[in-house]
């Protein structure tokens, strides 16, 4: 049995908070770019993407703001079986995408194609809120991850989790990293919480900049959250052992009947270990706190 994981807790550099969905008045977002960037820096991000529908936000003026701003853009194309758009997110990209957004007749692997050959990364966005199902999401290759969690789409119309398919996607042998974004689009609206500086993923890099963070990303160093802390994963002779902050759950979620929960009514958890039996395919961690918040490590592969 050998288990495969590169392990962000056991890699040099620093813990960087970011958020890499975003839009502002560029596309259909209510903020302006500078405003956006504000809110985003003044809530202790220390990297931002601004991921605008069909058009990649110049920020190069704004690039001064004191938070590290990675270009990217949203593109929207092609139809599911249920008729729903592919939501393609594009982080790094060079420059503007050349396909125009929400054309049905597009083709989502090549947007995913054009984003690799400007040595960006694709992600798959909110498959939950897309109506995406497993038929739709395991055609494509080349991109890096799909969201598990996507705040506006949880706080407009419950559809914020997308755990299941990961799983899916993550037993059928495909090999994605899982990220928590905003989207946010910063709505006002009555009853609707405003939709930023709620989830984030928290990337070990060599520095805060744009290379290093993406090689952070590229590599899965990294876990995501909407509130708890992940505060260490050690892997040693078969047991993975998890640290966090003071939650109610830590789980090892794996496929096949496999994984262990660990829950506590009252009190707190901090800690928890899994023996890893051989027969899983992957082990991926994911702890809840007494609020329903959650935070997500990327898998752990285990290979025969």
């Amino acid at each position: 049995m050998r288990i495969v994981f590169d392990n962000p807790f056991e890699a040099g550099g620093s813990w960087f908070k970011g958020n890499v969905h975003t839009h502002t008045t560029n596309s259909d977002g209510q903020m302006t770019p500078g405003q956006v960037i504000r809110r985003y820096e003044e809530a202790g991000y220390d990297f931002l993407s601004i991921t605008d529908h069909g058009v990649r936000t110049d920020t190069e003026d704004l690039s001064g703001s004191g938070i590290l701003l990675i270009p990217g853009e949203e593109i929207c194309v092609g139809s599911s079986e249920w008729g729903r758009f592919y939501h393609i997110i594009g982080l790094n990209v060079g420059e503007g995408i050349p396909v125009e957004d929400f054309q049905k007749e597009g083709n989502p692997q090549r947007v995913i194609d054009l984003i690799r050959g400007q040595g960006g990364v694709a992600i798959l966005a909110h498959p939950y809120w897309s109506d995406l199902n497993f038929h739709d999401l395991a055609k494509f290759k080349d991109h890096i991850g799909v969201e598990v969690y996507n705040t506006t789409c949880d706080l407009t119309i419950g559809r914020g989790y997308s755990t299941v398919h990961w799983d899916d996607l993550l037993t059928a042998g495909q090999r994605l990293l899982g990220f928590a974004v905003d989207d946010a689009h910063c709505l006002d609206k009555p009853l609707l919480p405003l939709d930023m500086c709620k989830a984030w993923i928290s990337v070990k890099a060599r520095s805060l900049t744009v290379e290093s963070i993406m090689e952070g990303i590229g590599r899965g160093r990294f876990y995501s959250s909407n509130g708890p802390e992940i505060r260490g994963i050690e892997i040693e002779g078969g047991e993975i052992r998890v640290a966090s902050s003071p939650v109610k759950s830590i789980a090892f979620v794996s496929n096949g009947g496999h994984g262990e929960n660990n829950t506590v009514e009252e009190g707190s958890l901090e800690e928890a270990v899994y023996t890893v039996t051989g027969s899983e395919a992957y082990v991926r961690i994911e702890i809840t706190d007494r609020s329903g918040r959650k935070a997500w490590s990327n898998p752990v592969y285990v290979e025969p």
